[in-house]
């Protein structure tokens, strides 16, 4: 699959396995990710894309954001993993 900026993705290797990140940009076969909290926006983890899984997207206003390229902050990220995950439950 090819992955594009502000899907949210699900690590599949690494100490972070399990974990939900949103993808802040794409480069050379790899994703840059961050989940606010473990991962900054400011430090994304470049992360190979064969390591990775599609988990979903939703409507969100950081998606939105992430999608046009506006900064965002660690705040908003962590308020739109959770409200992902609230969803995933139902």
């Amino acid at each position: 699959m090819e992955f594009g900026r502000a899907q949210i993705v699900r690590s599949l290797k690494g100490h972070d396995r399990g974990r939900l990140f949103c993808v802040m940009d794409v480069e050379d076969g790899a994703v840059l990710l961050a989940d606010g909290k473990e991962r900054r926006v400011s430090a994304p983890k470049r992360k190979n894309v064969k390591h990775v899984e599609y988990a979903g997207s939703m409507e969100h206003p950081t998606i939105e954001s992430v999608r046009r390229g506006e900064p965002v902050r660690d705040r908003q990220l962590r308020e739109l993993l959770a409200a992902f995950r609230d969803e995933m439950e139902v």
